[in-house]
């Protein structure tokens, strides 16, 4: 059996490559979960899947709206220090169209940020930055919905979903999301558009030859 050699740095650099655009084919998904108590499901439902298992009837709780992709799990309770059932709703993160990207752009040249006051001056810049809660909530609305239409700031189905992020993501949730997007922009691939289209608009046309 042959020991396992060290990757070269081009190796390591190829493999990263290979993981960033399976991401960025595949998309990503997470989970948030809901600030709702899970509700037992009716005695008559459960009666009438043992008596008919052929024609199971699902619950659904009504407080959830139909249109969310949501399940219930049991996540880890750190306070109860036990598993707790929960409902956890999912998103996806899918490859970015141009538009999304230019739309995030456009919202993200809003945020004044000065990494040298932040080197200076930590938690009074930091307690500054949080204005842009909402922001970053909207950025990652857009997102996930990515379709041309959230170019129109008035896009109705931004507004909900940002509030929907604000409200229920924490500091380090977003932290993760944020470097997800980040990956799912791929800036490298679309530096890698502009050169080549420059490289190929650069070349001069050859002299035409002449009988």
């Amino acid at each position: 059996m042959e020991e396992n050699k060290e990757l070269t740095r081009e190796e390591q650099l190829e493999l990263e490559e290979q993981a960033i655009n399976t991401l960025i084919s595949l998309g990503a998904k997470f989970s948030v979960p809901l600030k709702l108590t899970p509700k037992k499901v009716p005695w008559w439902i459960k009666t009438w899947n043992k008596l008919f298992p052929k024609y199971t009837r699902f619950y659904r709780d009504s407080r959830i709206p139909k249109d969310w992709d949501v399940s219930l799990e049991e996540i880890p309770d750190a306070i109860q220090q036990r598993m707790e059932k929960t409902y956890m709703r999912h998103f996806v993160i899918k490859p970015l169209y141009l538009g999304t990207i230019d739309m995030i752009r456009k919202e993200s040249i809003e945020i004044e940020y000065n990494e040298g006051k932040i080197q200076e001056n930590p938690i009074e810049e930091s307690k500054r930055l949080f204005r842009y809660s909402q922001r970053l909530a909207r950025i990652l609305a857009i997102a996930v919905l990515n379709c041309s239409e959230v170019a129109d700031p008035l896009y109705k189905k931004v507004k909900p979903l940002q509030q929907f992020f604000f409200t229920h993501l924490t500091v380090a949730k977003m932290e993760r999301l944020c470097s997800t997007i980040t990956v799912m922009r791929n800036s490298g691939g679309f530096t890698n558009s502009i050169r080549l289209i420059l490289s190929s608009s650069e070349t001069e046309p050859k002299a035409n030859l002449v009988e």
